[in-house]
């Protein structure tokens, strides 16, 4: 299995944030709106139905992102922008695909994670001889070409 290169991957990540952006702009439109309309009114009980739809929000929208992953890199190892790239990814183990919990954990946990540091975890791919992530070593995978 030849391992996807750095700016594949990249691309690939792209585009999929493109597509959960979409997503996360019409939930914070609804829900951003009515936030917007509750808050700073000076109301108690308006100010914490505020603050609960911004947790809601937040919820939401990593509720979106771990099913997104979930779903597309269990059924075939590719999110949907990977599959405009030619990539996939499976488990180090014999290239076996991912299980639901694991990709959407993988897509959830491990991007945050490899994204706390300034997007070290996602530039280590380049510098990695494995070509791997900090979400890859945490979840034991590879992102391969198809």
């Amino acid at each position: 299995m030849e391992k996807a290169g750095f700016f594949t991957r990249f691309i690939a990540l792209l585009l999929d944030v493109f597509l959960m952006g979409i997503l996360a702009w019409l939930i914070m439109f609804v829900l951003g709106g009515f936030i917007g309309l509750t808050s700073g009114t000076g109301s108690t009980f308006l100010d914490i139905i505020a603050g609960g739809t911004a947790i809601l929000l937040i919820i939401l929208i990593l509720f979106f992102q771990f099913f997104y992953f979930g779903y597309f890199w269990s059924k075939n190892g590719k999110s949907l922008g990977m599959k405009l790239v030619n990539i996939k990814v499976v488990r180090q183990t014999e290239g076996e695909g991912l299980s639901f919990f694991r990709a959407g954990l993988r897509g959830t946990i491990g991007y945050w994670l490899s994204g706390l540091v300034f997007g070290l975890g996602f530039l280590w791919a380049a510098f990695d001889g494995n070509k791997e992530t900090w979400h890859d070593k945490i979840f034991g995978t590879w992102v391969v070409k198809d």
